[in-house]
Order: structure tokens, then sequence, then C-alpha cells
């Protein structure tokens, strides 16, 4: 694999190097497979251009690369390490779109408004030459003010500022459709040196990591309506309504709060947004998106345009990320061939059995990804905690079984409290939230604050086990 971009692949793109494309993306990143740029347009609106790495270029169809990708199917990460779905020499090489340098891309080119909505997209083959490799962190300091990094930085501060309006607008629009913003904290784990967890954390999302989201969403979504409307095989992201008999059991925790859920409208997002504006401002709902999430389908792969529920979009794929995720790597050759004149009897012919295995093998490998990730971070956790034994701390019942109840702390660090340890107790438990006290009328709910020792944790399995303070 070269380093260094073949100035015969250069042949019939669209030259963006002298374009203000730059990335934004974590202290920590490694790899860079998306870059922004937007400019004014005569007629007052915006050209966004979303720019990702033609991964396509390189992993050719039916190569060895190409099935190892395929059998991988997504890049797995757990603290301070990935397990890559490509090699580093493309992730971190070739296909990263490093400062300074000539990248081949696949960009996304979108006419917006200044109120986000979009006239109309066209996709070309790219070079480009990154400006800068920004951090979020500098970003949100750049929109906050900083004096220091707005001199910095001066040839990319007013392009920053307009690309955070345009978010704005873009996320009002997708909440006035209906979208739902579930914005469930995740745990950052920080690992030393020699890969022990030192930290745990939540991952905070400034204006930038909201900014970078908005844009990623509007090219994925541009790239399906495209695709669905000319009939073009490729493989979707879709989402289906809930299960009316979950949103029951939701609706019914939610009442104390005062909502009023019809579980037998799953379409009616707003009022699920009502909950969700509710619970940031109460921490006694704290609870409540996690709930709502464990109530909706889980997302997956498929080779019909059938639409994004929790997105609330007509039309919706991955196209942004093809470093770590096969399904986009599966439209960006796609698209590669439409764009190089194949028609739709063409398409149909290469890819039609191809987008359906693909789907299935995403959705697949994706579900095995997210299992060993959320097993490996269990485990950093039960390390962090076994450091930590003896000490005391109020949480979150987060989760209530037959034998007794999980709480989550502060940090995202989450512990079992089995029944047994509550003494001279006769709970009966009520078969989906929470347990009763016969003998004193106390009752264990989902969402309620109780205080805990933490009293054990095994690494191996990932499992912390808590006591209550006052059995």
């Amino acid at each position: 694999i070269p380093q260094e971009v073949d100035p015969a692949a250069l042949h019939g793109r669209l030259d963006l190097r002298d374009k203000l494309i730059f990335t934004i993306d974590g202290d920590d990143a490694k790899d860079f497979d998306d870059a922004v740029s937007l400019e004014p347009l005569e007629n007052g609106h915006y050209l966004l251009g979303v720019h990702i790495a033609d991964v396509s270029h390189y992993v050719t169809p039916g190569s060895p690369l190409d099935q190892e990708a395929y059998r991988r199917g997504t890049s797995v990460y757990y603290p301070g390490h990935v397990v890559p779905m490509l090699p580093f020499a493309l992730s971190h090489g070739i296909c990263s779109l490093n400062p300074d340098v000539d990248r081949l891309t696949f960009s996304a080119l979108m006419e917006v408004d200044r109120d986000g909505r979009r006239y109309g997209a066209k996709f070309a083959k790219s070079v480009i030459r990154s400006k800068a490799r920004m951090t979020y962190n500098k970003v949100n300091k750049i929109l906050a003010g900083d004096k220091a990094l707005r001199e910095q930085y001066a040839f990319l501060v007013e392009t920053a500022e307009k690309m955070n309006e345009l978010a704005h607008a873009l996320y009002k629009r997708r909440i006035e459709r209906g979208a739902l913003e579930l914005d469930i904290p995740e745990a950052q784990i920080t690992v030393d040196e020699d890969g022990r967890p030192v930290a745990i954390q939540y991952r905070d999302r400034g204006e930038s990591e909201k900014l970078i989201e908005e844009f990623m969403l509007q090219a994925n979504e541009a790239v399906a309506e495209y695709m669905c409307k000319r009939g073009f095989p490729t493989v979707y992201r879709v989402h289906e309504n809930p299960d009316p008999e979950k949103l029951r059991v939701f609706a019914q925790f939610a009442r104390p709060f005062g909502y009023r859920i019809d579980p037998s409208k799953p379409e009616d997002t707003f009022q699920f947004q009502t909950v969700l504006r509710g619970a940031k401002n109460d921490p006694r709902q704290r609870i409540l998106p996690t709930l709502l999430l464990r109530s909706l389908a889980r997302a997956r792969y498929a080779d019909e345009c059938i639409g994004h529920y929790g997105l609330k979009a007509k039309f919706y794929l991955h196209f942004t990320s093809p470093i770590r995720r096969y399904p986009d790597t599966s439209i960006h050759r796609i698209l590669s061939d439409l764009v190089a004149g194949a028609d739709q009897t063409t398409l149909k012919r290469r890819y039609g059995e191809f987008t359906s295995l693909a789907a299935a093998q995403s959705s697949q490998t994706e579900v095995r990804a997210v299992t060993g990730e959320r097993s490996a971070e269990d485990c950093y956790i039960a390390e962090y905690m076994k450091a930590h034994l003896g000490e005391r701390h109020t949480g979150i019942i987060s989760g209530v079984t037959p034998k007794g109840i999980f709480v989550k702390l502060e940090n995202n660090a989450e512990g079992f409290v089995s029944l047994n340890e509550f003494e001279n107790r006769e709970f009966e438990y009520d078969g989906e939230v929470s347990h009763r006290d016969l003998r004193s009328g106390r009752v264990l709910m989902m969402g309620e604050e109780i205080g805990i020792i933490v009293a054990a944790a095994d690494v191996a399995t990932g499992r912390v086990d808590f006591v209550p303070q006052e059995p």
C-alpha cells in the first residue's frame, strides 16, 4: 500500500486542494476519515462539503482486503485500543485525511440555506489537501472565544462560526420533524501507558461534536435520498417502529413524572421529545432516556429503504465512515460506479445480490462488535472499581431484576445489589421496574437514588457488586 497518492489517480477527479477543508476529531484520534468545508453561494445559500476518505479506491471488489473487511464488518474499539477493519497502512496512512498532503476523497456537496433546508446535492470523486487537523477541544474553545486559538487559526475562525450556525439550524429542523435526541451520556475510560484504567468519566459533547454529527447526518441522508429515488441498489441504515408493548412499559414508568404517553401511537415521536426535554433538567428523570432507548427497536442494515424511526428520516444510510464500517465501503463502491456512468440495469446486475448479503453480514458483525466492546468496557470498569472497594457512593437505580437491582454511579460505573443484602425485608417484584418491601412499604424503583458501598469487583467477568449503605 503506497503512502503517497499516485498522480495518475488524480485523473478525472474534482480538484478541491485549494479549498478551505479541514478535519475535526477527538484529541486521541489516529485516523481521520471525514473533512468538512463551507462556502457561501451567490444566491445567499451555502455549499456544504462533506469529504470522505475514498477507501473504495484501494479496497477493490473481491480482493483479499475486501474479503477480510467484509468478514470483520466493522472496527472494534475498547479503551486505548482498536481492532481495525482495514490495515493500519490504509486506516492510519493513505486513507487518513492528514493535513497538508494530497488525499483521495469522495465528496458530498450539498446546497443548503441558512435555515438548514437542502436544495440539492451532487457527489464526486475528488482530491483534497486538508488545511488543518482540528480537535473537538480546540474548535469548542475557538467558538467560545479563546483569544490565543482564534489568533492561531484565524484563517478558519469565520468558517467555523458559520458552520456552527448552520449546524444549529440543521438540528432545529431535525427536531421539528420529530427526531429523537436521546443524548445518553457515554462512559469515557482513560487508561495509562500500561493499559490500566485510571479514570472513568462522562464523555462531553460540545458544539463541535454536534456540528460534525449534523453534517454527517446531512450527507448520509442526501446519499440515501439520491439512491432511493432513482432505484439504485444500496445498503440502507433502517430503524423500525418500536413494539407497542415495550412502549406500554415505558409509558407506565413515565406516568409518575407527569407524562402521558400513548403506546398505540409510536409514530408520534413528539410525545417522547417532551420526556427527553424534561429529563435534561430533572436529576430524578435521568433514567428515562435509557428506558426509552431500551423500548426502541435495534437499528440494522437492509437493502430496502424503509426509513429511520429515531432520526425521523425517510432516507438514511451510512456513507461517512468507510474506514471503520463495511456498509459505508459498499456504498462508496456502488456510488463510484454510478458517477462513472453505470446505469440502473448494470448496477442492479452487479450489486443486487451483494447489497442483500452485505446488509445481513454488516448487521451481524455490528452486534458482535457492540457486544465485545461492552464486555471489554465492563472488565475495565471492574478493574477500576477494584481499587475503590469499601468506598461509599450515591447512585441511581438503573435496572431491576427478580434477584436485585443495578445501580449506576455518577462516573457511569454500574454494579449489582442483591436483594439478599437488605436485611429483614420481604420484597415483591412488579415484574418490570420495581421491588416493594411488604414489611416497610419501601419501594426500590428505577430512577430512584440509593446509597451503596463498593463490595466486590471481578475483572475477568466485568461484574461489580455493591451493598446498600442502609441494609
